[in-house]
């Protein structure tokens, strides 16, 4: 990898790390995080790159999830969250419980206003 390609790379994961980071600290879906990431022209292929390395050192964790729906067959289901180390050793635990709480929130307000004709 060049130069210029590891400094992209440096700055999409701390761009992602600052979105995952901000005020409310939630997990944000994969399609969050590419629309929140065109501020900092950071492009899906950079973020999954990004998110690869990140989840790897273990600042974040990434879920993938599925949903039977043939209207969100190709809609990418992935939910981040940030690995906050000031938890301890309950940190990617309570990664894994943001990266729920978003997930069912999103599936009930799903399924309470998708209807299949």
């Amino acid at each position: 990898m060049n130069e210029q390609a590891k400094a992209s790379l440096t700055s999409a994961k701390q761009a992602i790390v600052e979105l995952l980071s901000g005020p409310s600290k939630k997990a944000r879906f994969a399609t969050e995080l590419v629309a929140g990431l065109r501020r900092f022209n950071v492009g899906k292929n950079e973020m999954d790159r990004a998110l690869t390395e990140l989840e790897a050192e273990g600042t974040v964790v990434v879920r993938e999830n599925f949903c039977a729906d043939p209207h969100l067959a190709e809609v990418d289901l992935r939910v981040i969250a940030l690995v906050d180390t000031g938890r301890g050793d309950a940190a990617h635990a309570a990664a894994l419980h943001e990266i729920d709480l978003a997930w069912n929130k999103w599936l009930g307000e799903y399924l309470a206003n998708h209807r299949c004709g």
